[in-house]
């Protein structure tokens, strides 16, 4: 396992699969990165997650743009099940995932989060640009039935679009048996601020009926445990130095580089020219090496300073 110089091990590897989406959701930002060349391929992908298993990388997520957009998902799966990591899960926006759930389950996908960003059709048109409700709902139900569980339903929270149907939202959730994500929206975009919503109000509203709450790991996220089983999360990373100093992830763009941040593109590692320059796994694990010894918070609690002058090896 690696921690980089502020102490943060590095466990999780968020891959971005494809820049390529069949949505066009007015707030996305891309995994904070615009693609410039192509796709890894399944066997470049199984590859590079053998290697950083051996560095202590346990769980990957898959992302896009859309990631069921590649008609070859199973075999990127089967190749990172084959890797031998603990979980894999997948972010989707569920329009294809109703014909595909079971394929990926037995591929080896672990569990899904599905973007719901609204549960009224128009509104969930109006911010997706597509009219996708039905389906997004069908996709929550393939995924129950294929195992792809816990499901998790990704709300992002938006001003004067779905912030008035938070609880509505919850109620769906524990009607279905799965997990409710709600997202603070990325000040990335300027112009985009008039839609930011903070969760202050809705977090308190949660502590009130809580059964009890829970800190994740990854970000310090908050977990509030509902009556009747509902599992309500938090994430909430605008100038929020807990979210950031809790962070164990490390991501990779679909058209090969290590991404220490969302919020950063000036310190990106290639591996992918590496790769297909005829590097050897030696060659890989500095470059991840490398990346990870660039990792920094985005936002930092007062005073804080690195713990290490380079990464440590554990």
């Amino acid at each position: 396992m690696l921690l980089d110089r502020w102490g943060r091990p590095v466990t999780n590897l968020r891959i971005s699969v494809t820049n390529a989406c069949n949505y066009d959701c007015f707030f996305c930002h891309k995994e904070g990165h615009e693609i410039e060349g192509g796709e890894m391929t399944p066997a470049e992908i199984e590859r590079l997650v053998r290697l950083l298993v051996k560095q202590g990388i346990r769980t990957v997520k898959i992302t896009g743009g859309e990631p069921l957009t590649r008609r070859d998902l199973e075999e990127i799966i089967r190749g990172i099940r084959e890797a031998g990591v603990e979980e894999i899960s997948l972010v989707t926006n569920g329009w294809f995932l109703p014909e595909r759930a079971c394929s990926l389950k037995e591929a080896g996908l672990d569990r899904v989060n599905i973007s719901l960003h609204s549960l009224r059709r128009d509104i969930y048109e109006k911010i997706t640009g597509v009219d996708g409700l039905d389906r997004a709902l069908k996709a929550v139900d393939a995924a129950l039935e294929c195992g792809l569980v816990p499901v998790k339903v990704n709300v992002t929270v938006l001003r004067g679009l779905n912030d008035d149907e938070l609880w509505d939202l919850v109620e769906y959730a524990s009607s279905k048996g799965v997990r409710i994500q709600f997202i603070e929206l990325l000040d990335i975009d300027p112009s985009l601020r008039r839609y930011h919503f903070s969760l202050d109000r809705f977090e308190k509203e949660l502590e009130r009926v809580a059964l009890r709450k829970e800190i994740r790991e990854l970000h310090g996220r908050p977990l509030y445990y509902l009556d009747g089983g509902t599992i309500v999360e938090i994430v909430k990373g605008t100038g929020n130095p807990f979210f950031c100093m809790r962070c164990n992830r490390i991501r990779v763009t679909s058209d090969g580089f290590f991404k220490t941040c969302i919020r950063r593109e000036d310190n990106l590692v290639d591996f992918l020219s590496i790769m297909r320059g005829g590097g050897t796994d030696e060659d890989i694990l500095e470059a991840f090496k490398r990346a990870v010894g660039l990792r920094e918070p985005f936002h930092k609690l007062p005073g804080a300073s690195p713990k290490y002058k380079d990464i440590v090896e554990l």
